[in-house]
């Protein structure tokens, strides 16, 4: 029969018992479960990639196709139909772009990381943040395997010369990752709860996406008003990857200072909601 994992009780992997209520609330115990779970991490991450490559011929070369498709059909757009000045504009809206698709692929899934996965929460005891946590890195793996293929290659098509603050990819890509596993493990709580959430999500990023600057260049944006462009929570990182990639230059302060309080503080919000009503959601799935 399976345990309950309900009860404020549990027990540990050597025999004896530990009060789930004594660490639920601890964001470094948190940490240190994800990290004796990594396995786990590592096993439902990995499944997720077979499932949705499984019985395809092309098999992980399908996240090469779908930006493959979109760079043309933006290239078309820009360059032919509407006619755009800026030179390599597409370079510039694809930077945006994958990035965006990350974050946006990664959330709507989070939010049923919970809710989707009844029978292994009311069954199974382990850290419920695994859940959000390994739909983020899925989504992550497969946008790590597009940017280290296309990036390099826009590179090379915009005749756009590697430069010192390309280096600081990586950095604000840890950033991202952060904020982003940040807001999963906030939305997976609240969809446990709210199943409205998952609709207010779709609404909510469409509006989001727009006041992003992807499809529209920062620097066009009235001054009066950038400031609050840059403000928006995915603002910070995307318009990072331009500057580093795109203008080659190194993002100012305000960029900087908005990215890491955005990833800090999203990863502190959503930790302590997931820790506050984990022990609740086999009652509410």
């Amino acid at each position: 029969m399976a345990a309950d994992t309900t009860a404020p009780v549990r027990a540990h992997e050597d025999g004896a018992l530990v009060d789930r209520a004594a660490d639920r609330d601890s964001f470094g115990r948190l940490l240190g479960s994800l990290f004796r779970y990594r396995e786990l991490v590592k096993n439902l991450v990995s499944k997720d990639l077979k499932l949705k490559y499984r019985g395809s011929v092309l098999g992980f070369l399908w996240s090469l196709l779908n930006p493959l498709l979109m760079m043309a059909v933006y290239t078309v757009a820009f360059r032919y139909v509407l006619r755009m000045p800026t030179q390599g504009f597409v370079f510039y809206l694809m930077l945006g772009l994958m990035a965006w698709t990350f974050f946006v692929n990664a959330v709507m899934m989070a939010a049923g990381a919970i809710v989707d996965n009844g029978g292994l929460v009311k069954s199974v005891f382990f850290p419920r943040a695994i859940l959000p946590v390994s739909t983020v890195l899925f989504n992550f793996a497969q946008y790590m395997f597009t940017a280290t293929v296309f990036i390099p290659v826009l590179l090379i098509l915009y005749h756009r010369p590697p430069g010192a603050p390309m280096l600081l990819f990586p950095v604000f890509l840890l950033l991202q990752l952060i904020f982003t596993m940040g807001v999963a493990l906030l939305v997976a709580t609240a969809t446990a709860f709210f199943r409205d959430v998952r609709h207010f999500l779709e609404i909510g990023l469409a509006a989001l996406f727009w006041l992003t600057p992807i499809v529209y260049q920062f620097d066009q944006v009235s001054p009066k008003l950038r400031l609050l462009v840059l403000a928006t929570p995915m603002s910070p990182y995307v318009v990072a990857y331009q500057k580093i990639f795109f203008y080659g230059t190194w993002p100012d302060g305000t960029t900087w200072l908005l990215a890491v309080a955005y990833a800090a503080g999203a990863l502190a919000v959503g930790a302590s909601v997931m820790l506050a009503y984990e022990d609740q959601f086999s009652e509410q799935i």
